[in-house]
């Protein structure tokens, strides 16, 4: 925003140095200092909107996480996992002991 005063002042000089009447200059440069006003009210007001989206979002996100429904989904698919991983080991076990009886199998065979 500290580009904007500066602007306003180039802008000044520059009208004085063509020769612009004092009125103009003045009123050039009372123009440039408004539109800066405005451009820095209305970069503090989006600044505002955005500040307002992201509590409402956060609210949400919050009722959203708070959700008994969503705890429940969440504790099921927990579990789930569990059964899972618990039903791999398992099947890892018994696989491992497949193996192992197999290869005795094939070793007295050979004998």
């Amino acid at each position: 925003m500290r580009t904007l005063p500066t602007v306003a002042a180039a802008l000044a000089a520059g009208l004085a140095l063509t020769a612009c009447s004092k009125a103009d200059q003045q009123k050039t440069t009372a123009d440039t200092q408004s539109a800066a006003q405005d451009v820095k009210e209305g970069a503090q007001k989006a600044g505002e909107q955005v500040k307002d989206t992201a509590k409402d979002v956060s609210v949400d996100v919050k009722q959203v996480a708070n959700d008994p429904d969503v705890k429940k989904a969440a504790t099921e698919v927990k579990d789930a996992v569990k059964d899972l991983g618990s039903s791999v080991k398992q099947a890892a076990k018994e696989t491992k002991e497949g193996a192992h009886e197999a290869g005795n199998a094939a070793k007295d065979a050979t004998h």
